[in-house]
């Protein structure tokens, strides 16, 4: 019998697709470039509008929106297009974590249930799980290609083509970043991923050997880890990891707000850092292009809005606000007005030198609920970041450790910032003097300063492991009283 013959009944992949309908839709990375991402502003808010339209359409169906939108009043014909969409109300991530515990595993807002019978091919992956039980969240077939396609937009814009080697030393786990990295790579520039996996799977000298003989001229990793590479090139193969003759690195440099961290790794390199934003649940969202100065949010597949981090309410252009994302792609799950905490601004809404109307972010800023209000000043432990970097005797490493105390029945709180010093920092006498009066200045707040050794912030902090460091240990829950 001839196999053609017959047909499979299981949801295999590549019929979940409609392949041709897909890349209309969302073209291939350089055709992107010279089209959509060149639009004019009002063609983009119109393709939007139909996009929002289509996920409105659909999102009606799912029992989280049901119950979040009925909440607050809202029916069906409230909301007719992208100019509406103020009229919904935001969720958190706070809001799937409780949608999963009333609903587990996945929560009503994934919009499927596993189990016999039909079913669409599905990819799950999660958050950090730094505190708990990591959050998951599902992707469809369209989701997961779209996974891949935004950050090989990311990386043809900042320059990556057929041909080049890309190392991504992290690991293809439930974290997202190795598997979004390697699609892109691999599924759409014709450019070759090295998945080393991270430091623990692949040791930082076996590393830099692969880099060498396979001649990798792209890394895809966050900041620690390339500094710590080009610390084990000197130190271990006694070389500059400047001779690696890399052409870019993509990375995630937080909020670097004085530049020191991007100016840190470039001179070390010797080559362009280009900064991303993105996280679990909206995979690539903002990145930089050769110019640096912004980072361009995706416009065709993201609606960001700015939020008053008190009120709720739209800030102007300039102004920092929450960063609240709704994805016009996504289906599985629908992602729509998600406040995800994260501090930004808008800092250009014109054409940029290379011929987009996209609007353009800065970068990160910080986390808006892991603000510590100090005697009335409110400290985001990420401000930390320049003071810290400042003197070449830390390692780039801290952690603020808040407590409260009762004193005479007043409760105060203190934050003290434990600073990692370099094994080979020398004398350090006065160096805590230092930082706390840079600190001071940075944080308009005085806080204590905790010099501790090399790796000594290696657990508290999360260093050295998958997932992004902790800048806070909030132990205010106990009472310390004095």
């Amino acid at each position: 019998m001839e196999t053609a013959t017959l047909k499979s009944r299981l949801p295999l992949y590549r019929d979940a697709i409609d392949w041709d309908a897909f890349s209309r839709r969302h073209p291939a990375p350089d055709v992107w470039f010279e089209t959509i991402f060149k639009w004019p502003a009002e063609r983009v808010r119109e393709f939007q509008d139909e996009s929002f339209r289509r996920l409105m359409a659909s999102a009606w169906s799912n029992g989280f929106y049901q119950r979040l939108w009925g909440a607050a009043g809202i029916e069906p014909g409230d909301i007719r297009g992208l100019d509406d969409i103020v009229k919904l109300p935001t969720f958190t991530s706070d809001d799937i974590k409780a949608d999963q515990e009333l609903h587990p595993p996945f929560g009503e807002i994934m919009g499927v249930a596993l189990g016999p019978g039909p079913a669409m091919p599905l990819k799950m992956q999660t958050s950090g799980g730094t505190t708990g039980l990591p959050r998951p969240t599902l992707y469809s077939p369209i989701d997961w290609e779209l996974n891949g396609l935004t950050i090989a937009r990311e990386l043809y814009v900042q320059g990556g083509r057929p041909g080049d080697v890309m190392q991504i030393p992290s690991t293809c786990s439930l974290a997202n970043f190795a598997w979004s990295y390697y699609k892109a790579a691999h599924d759409y520039l014709g450019i070759l991923p090295l998945t080393t996996g991270s430091g623990v799977v692949t040791p930082s000298r076996r590393q830099l050997e692969i880099a060498e003989a396979y001649g990798a001229n792209i890394w895809a990793a966050f900041p620690e880890y390339l500094t710590q590479l080009a610390r084990v090139y000197r130190e271990e193969f006694g070389r500059d990891v400047r001779d690696l003759k890399t052409k870019f690195l993509s990375s995630y440099l937080g909020p670097d707000l004085d530049g020191s961290l991007r100016a840190h790794l470039e001179a070390l390199w010797g080559c362009p850092v280009y900064d991303n934003y993105g996280t679990h649940e909206t995979g690539g969202a903002a990145f930089e292009g050769p110019e640096k100065d912004g980072l361009y949010l995706m416009e065709d597949n993201c609606f960001f809005e700015m939020l008053d981090v008190d009120t709720g309410a739209p800030v102007g252009l300039g102004e920092t606000g929450n960063m609240t994302i709704t994805l016009l792609h996504r289906q599985t799950p629908p992602i729509i007005r998600f406040n995800l905490r994260d501090l930004g601004r808008i800092v250009s809404d014109k054409v940029s030198p290379l011929g987009s109307s996209f609007r353009r972010m800065d970068k990160f800023l910080g986390r808006s609920d892991a603000m510590v209000k100090l005697r009335g000043t409110n400290v985001y432990p990420m401000a930390c970041l320049s003071a810290v970097r400042s003197d070449p005797r830390t390692t780039s490493e801290w952690l603020c450790v808040v407590d409260r105390f009762e004193r005479g029945g007043a409760l105060r709180d203190e934050m003290t910032v434990r600073v990692e010093i370099r094994a080979d920092a020398g004398a350090c006498e006065g160096l805590a003097e230092i930082l706390e009066k840079r600190l001071h200045a940075d944080l308009g707040v005085k806080v204590a300063v905790e010099l501790v050794a090399q790796g000594g912030l290696d657990q508290d902090a999360n260093l050295g492991r998958e997932g992004k460091p902790k800048r806070l240990l909030d132990r205010r829950e106990i009472i310390i009283r004095a």
